[in-house]
């Protein structure tokens, strides 16, 4: 019979990340001692074995991502993982998640602990097949993935530029946007993620590190009437993204990874040439599905070993939570960095 714990570690954010570069970065968490809540009849207990972090928790950790910067501290940290069901409440489907591996994500945080009580219509069941950090990204990246092939399908564009386009994400973009029928136009930094991109059949890949590189991005968006485009990156990027996309095209933000705000983008392309700049948050548009959002979730769990892999470059316990967030933030196009509770 397992013994239910009633309390667990938990990395917390006691004071606000200014920059994953200074020295005393350490010193914004600890891992403390939480006691579990009481289950309610809805709730599941998993018990954490991998957890990513994604961009959108470093945003978080700065107090930049939603209202997370006017949440009191000590605050829970991470957003979705991997791992066993322990426990459950009353509910008939709760109960019948009991024992089984499950993907899922906490709201609003908390998933970077040895345990997290979660809804249990947030967790996928994984498969046989499935490890726990195939599955511990089986939300954000995938869902925002089928989100922007969903828009793409809506509008009828078979073409989209994507920055950021050798991460994670990026490489997810490909894969089911191929299989779509639409292709991804990935705008990168390197020849190294231009490599690793054709590696897995990108055929359209832009690297801003060439002198001519707008000049390219022009010439394929047009061939391709790529009119729709999701940023990541923000600051001057975006703006000349746009600039090279054709008349009529929208811009879709989604992310700053530059850490500034969106820049050069003219009055002309605005004005004369009818571009938009709009953003895009995955959990607003997940709001606007509804109960279509299982039908997303149905096709990110059927693939979470192909189409939706995610590759764990390496994973470090909660005590090293400095180290980690340093090792992601200076290599973030080369795989996931995640923290594994029990390691």
């Amino acid at each position: 019979m397992t013994t239910i714990p009633t309390t667990g570690r938990a990395l917390m954010l006691v004071e606000r990340v200014k920059s994953f570069d200074q020295p005393d970065l350490a010193s914004c968490f600890e891992v403390q001692q939480v006691e579990l809540p009481a289950l309610t009849a809805d709730q599941v207990l998993v018990k954490v074995e991998c957890s990513p972090i994604n961009p959108s928790n470093l945003s978080q950790l700065q107090g930049h991502y939603g209202d997370f910067g006017k949440r009191p501290l000590p605050q829970a940290t991470g957003g979705e993982g991997s791992g066993t069901v322990i426990a459950a409440g009353e509910g008939e489907y709760a109960q019948s998640l009991v024992g089984k591996r499950v993907g899922t994500v906490a709201n609003p945080a908390g998933m970077w602990a040895e345990y997290v009580a979660v809804p249990a219509v947030s967790c996928i069941p994984l498969t046989d097949e499935t490890t726990f950090e195939d599955g511990a990204s089986c939300f954000v990246n995938p869902l925002t993935v089928v989100a922007f092939v969903e828009t793409a399908i809506a509008k009828d564009v078979k073409a989209i530029v994507h920055t950021a386009g050798a991460s994670a994400l990026g490489k997810m973009l490909v894969r089911h946007a191929k299989e779509n029928g639409i292709n991804v136009v990935a705008v990168v930094r390197r020849q190294e993620h231009v490599d690793t991109l054709k590696e897995i059949g990108a055929e359209y890949i832009v690297n801003t590190s060439d002198a001519d590189w707008h000049k390219q991005l022009k010439e394929i968006t047009s061939e391709l009437n790529a009119t729709i485009g999701f940023d990541a990156v923000g600051g001057s990027t975006a703006g000349a993204v746009l600039s090279a996309m054709p008349a009529n095209s929208e811009l879709f933000v989604y992310g700053a990874l530059s850490g500034e705000g969106i820049s050069g983008v003219s009055a002309r392309d605005l004005i004369f040439l009818n571009k938009k700049v709009s953003g895009f948050w995955l959990v607003q548009y997940l709001r606007h599905r509804g109960a279509g959002m299982a039908e997303m979730i149905g096709k990110v769990a059927s693939a979470l070993t192909t189409t939706f892999r995610t590759k764990i470059r390496v994973s470090y316990p909660l005590e090293e939570a400095a180290a980690a967030f340093q090792d992601y933030s200076q290599n973030m196009s080369n795989d996931k960095v995640a923290f594994k509770p029990f390691q």
